[in-house]
């Protein structure tokens, strides 16, 4: 009896120091976090932050733009192009579900764009939207990332139709 009441509390003590662990993991690297960092390196352009964000392979999918980049490289390309159209964008998460190895959030986005728009070429023209991102995370890294959104309601939006004051 003593040897099986002692192999049940080895296997208890086992299971709850494991779960304690994998709790304390997922914590540190939560889907929540890796999210919030990495839309925190957008918001200040850190390239490098992005190294430590994404595996090697991770794949950035913006399905309105459209863009799919894949790897490191690739998506800090994506991330210059988009700066060099919205150098002030303001990039906001709202409401994030965390799954551990799946994210999903939606956010705000709000901007001085110039560039190819579904209303023309325009030029400093101030626009807001919103949209959902999903990412999977691997690691405590994203290894896919995919953004939806209606591009042309960034372009409906009041915002637009005010110029960008400077103060």
């Amino acid at each position: 009896m003593t040897k099986h009441l002692f192999v049940a509390v080895t296997c208890l003590c086992a299971i709850l120091l494991t779960g304690g662990w994998q709790g304390k993991t997922q914590t540190t690297n939560s889907g929540k976090a890796v999210l919030e960092a990495y839309v925190s390196a957008w918001n200040r352009h850190d390239f490098a932050a992005l190294d430590k964000l994404v595996t090697p392979d991770a794949v950035h999918e913006d399905i309105a733009w459209p863009s799919r980049d894949e790897g490191a490289a690739q998506i800090k390309k994506f991330m210059r192009e988009m700066i060099e159209n919205e150098p002030d964008f303001d990039w906001r998460l709202t409401t994030i579900v965390d799954g551990g190895s799946v994210v999903a959030a939606e956010w705000t986005w709000t901007a001085t764009y110039t560039g190819d728009s579904p209303v023309g070429h325009v030029v400093n023209r101030r626009g807001s939207g919103r949209g959902v991102s999903v990412a999977v995370i691997e690691n405590g890294r994203i290894k896919r990332f995919s953004d939806y959104y209606d591009f042309a309601s960034f372009f409906r939006n009041p915002l637009a139709d005010s110029p960008r004051t400077n103060k």
